[in-house]
């Protein structure tokens, strides 16, 4: 989450790179801009979870779990979403706990367990989910298709860039 709100103008950005050298400034101010659109973003998206009782993690686990009707694992799940298999197993507690999904005995492993939703958990998706999708839809009316098009393919540049610069410094 970008914790500035308060961004700096062109101007303020060419003089810090007369003394911190930068050898984009655009690229910078571009930067900070979708930062911070990102980072509104995301916080109103979990503001609009947290009205169902739901963190952004386990909106998305009980959605790769709708997704999966035979179940997923607690390792799936947490490549998912992109969270240890431990901060998964306590996740999936929490969720157990409140009877939106139930672990059970994988029956082609014994030694391995399969998560899967329940009735709640479907009754807690179909109760969030249309507030979800129409609160996207407003936010994303501001851009024609042809715009839509452009950002995806953009925001495609971007993730491409992010993953080769992961790759040169890993």
């Amino acid at each position: 989450m970008l914790e500035l709100k308060d961004l700096p103008s062109f101007d303020t950005l060419s003089q810090f790179a007369k003394l911190y050298p930068n050898p984009d400034v655009e690229g910078l101010q571009t930067w900070l801009l979708l930062s911070r659109s990102c980072s509104d973003m995301m916080a109103e998206f979990e503001v609009n979870l947290a009205r169902h009782g739901l963190s952004q993690t386990k909106f998305f686990v009980l959605l790769l779990l709708k997704r999966s009707p035979g179940g997923l694992g607690v390792g799936r799940l947490a490549e998912g979403v992109s969270v240890s298999s431990p901060t998964m197993t306590g996740i999936v507690d929490r969720l157990e706990q409140a009877k939106l999904c139930r672990r059970e005995q994988d029956v082609g492993d014994r030694r391995a367990w399969v998560v899967r939703l329940l009735p709640a958990g479907e009754a807690l998706l179909a109760e969030a989910l249309p507030e979800h999708y129409s609160w996207v839809a407003q936010l994303m009316s501001v851009f024609s298709p042809q715009e839509r098009e452009q950002l995806r393919n953009l925001m495609r540049k971007l993730n491409t860039s992010m993953a080769d610069i992961k790759a040169v410094t890993a």
